[in-house]
């Protein structure tokens, strides 16, 4: 069983060991979410761009009629 961590006591000092581990567990899934919220982002941005060129397709077609 892995000794217990106490970071609440001030005169705990971790090992390079258990610092390692609790950078990894901190940081789990982070890359995941990292690239899940990019993929989000630029799914926005292709629908905002498509809507935008509707916008100026519409407005440039309603011009020419002038």
């Amino acid at each position: 069983m892995p000794e217990r961590i106490d970071l609440a006591d001030p005169a705990f000092e971790p090992s390079d060991e258990q610092l390692i581990g609790l950078a990894a567990r901190a940081f789990a899934g982070v890359e995941a979410r990292h690239q899940q919220a990019l993929a989000k982002l630029r799914a926005e941005i292709a629908a905002a761009r498509e809507q935008a060129l509707r916008a100026l397709e519409i407005g440039a077609g309603s011009q020419a009629g002038k």
